[in-house]
């Protein structure tokens, strides 16, 4: 089995289309598809379960990607570890980034990394935090930044970069906004069930965070009045400042604002901000520098 080969199959096993892979690959169908069948006459079995839209690997397939998914990222780590030898300044790795609080961290810390590292290109790609988890897991990303909770970390490595609380934003029209704080660091506690029959601003299933505000919902014994889902937390936060609905926010996005007020919720409710890389990783001189911008960032003295 070639490296080349263990590329293929995993991005068919990604892709679970060879028409697809091939793309990807910027490869015709019929150069995947011969290379496929040379290795699984190579191995002596079908590695896939063919049909039109769901190429499925077989028992012996599974056993080949997992194989050549260690292999590779073997071979990535002892690439790293000999370019770090050589000299750590020219190197080039990639960072996930989830959408508006990560490109604020990369654009604080990148003018220190680049003074420091100026021959390291550094790979920004912004993506959504599941999505991250397995490009990470596969090698695809060296780092990146990531909000959850515990229950949703997966074999990963995290690093704890810092713990942020989740406010209940609500207009100052609401009845209850002179019990409310203009300020979260002031916010008084509330019951979440007292905005029973609120209409939310809620962040979209794809996000960590609706797990998180499905619990806090449930465990008030309401299901929300949903005026719409959204990806971000800035359209969430302008919404409330229109008026229109309540909304649940990390600190990050509580800003102080004449039209709007924050509650405590009793529970406390919390996720993590961390930064991620694949298990037992190999990480260059480079990449902790960047980590401990990244800690130097979310921790500052």
């Amino acid at each position: 089995m070639e490296l080349r080969q263990m590329e293929y199959i995993l991005m068919i096993q990604e892709e679970k289309s060879i028409t697809r892979a091939a793309e990807r690959l910027f490869l015709t169908q019929s150069a995947l598809n011969q290379q496929l069948q040379k290795l699984e006459a190579e191995l002596g079995t079908p590695l896939f379960v063919r049909n039109r839209s769901d190429w499925r690997p077989t028992e012996a397939g599974l056993v080949c990607i997992e194989a050549a998914k260690q292999i590779l990222n073997i071979k990535k780590d002892a690439l790293s570890q000999i370019k770090d030898l050589a000299d750590s300044s020219r190197q080039a790795f990639s960072v996930g980034l989830i959408p508006e609080r990560g490109v604020d961290m990369f654009t604080a810390i990148y003018p220190e990394f680049h003074r420091r590292f100026p021959q390291v290109i550094l790979e920004p790609e912004e993506c959504n935090v599941r999505t991250m988890q397995k490009r990470i897991a596969r090698g695809q990303l060296d780092l990146g930044l990531i909000t959850l909770t515990e229950e949703q970390k997966d074999e990963n490595t995290y690093l704890h970069m810092a713990e942020e609380e989740i406010f209940l934003a609500a207009p100052v029209s609401h009845p209850l906004a002179s019990l409310g704080s203009p300020r979260a660091e002031d916010a008084p506690d509330i019951d979440l069930k007292e905005f029973s029959r609120d209409a939310f601003i809620r962040i979209s299933q794809t996000s960590t965070m609706y797990q998180l505000s499905e619990r806090l919902f449930s465990e008030a014994g309401f299901s929300p009045n949903v005026l719409f889902y959204t990806i971000s937390n800035v359209s969430k936060y302008r919404m409330v400042l229109a008026g229109v609905g309540c909304a649940l926010l990390p600190a990050v996005f509580a800003l102080p604002d004449e039209r709007i007020v924050f509650f405590r919720l009793k529970q406390r409710p919390s996720w993590e901000i961390t930064m991620c890389c694949r298990k037992e990783a190999y990480l260059s001189t480079a990449q902790n520098a960047f980590l401990d911008l990244c800690r130097r960032y979310w921790r500052p003295e």
